[in-house]
């Protein structure tokens, strides 16, 4: 029981007498969300909803993920996908390998947010809550996954 202890004190001692920054550095596990108009809650169960429905290859749940007109990284060239029936003939292309990947690898913890909203993969999927959405998150972008956003 003792031996315990000692780890939990020292941590005790040393932590006052880290700079301020440090403290900073390890009381913030998350990424901030607020900057994006939104908070971890939110984002957690959107990323798991998306992650879920692209695994699944649920069409008309990714849709409801998704703000038309949509600005999407097609066949090399910048694209507006205009509504959900372009959305669906569109998908395999949209929705590649790449893209699913980078989905399926997205961590709540990895992910980057500023006013611009929610991304990952080097910007690839931005996604942000929007006002006509009441708002809720919803996928604003994909982008040109070799241009950092």
């Amino acid at each position: 029981m003792r031996n315990a202890l000692i780890p939990i004190l020292l941590l005790a001692l040393v932590l006052p007498c880290l700079p301020e920054a440090a403290g900073s550095a390890l009381a913030q596990a998350a990424p901030a969300f607020e900057t994006a108009g939104t908070d971890t809650a939110q984002v957690t169960a959107f990323l798991k909803s998306l992650q879920s429905a692209v695994s699944l290859g649920n069409r008309l749940k990714v849709a409801t993920l998704i703000h038309f007109p949509l600005t999407a990284w097609v066949d090399g060239e910048e694209t507006v996908v205009r509504n959900e029936s372009e959305f669906q003939a569109r998908y395999g292309r949209i929705f590649d390998a790449g893209v699913k990947k980078a989905i399926a690898e997205a961590r709540v913890e990895t992910l980057v947010a500023n006013q611009q909203g929610v991304m990952f993969d080097n910007g690839r999927v931005r996604f942000r809550p929007l006002a006509e959405h009441k708002g809720a998150l919803k996928i604003v972008a994909i982008n040109d996954p070799n241009q950092p956003r």
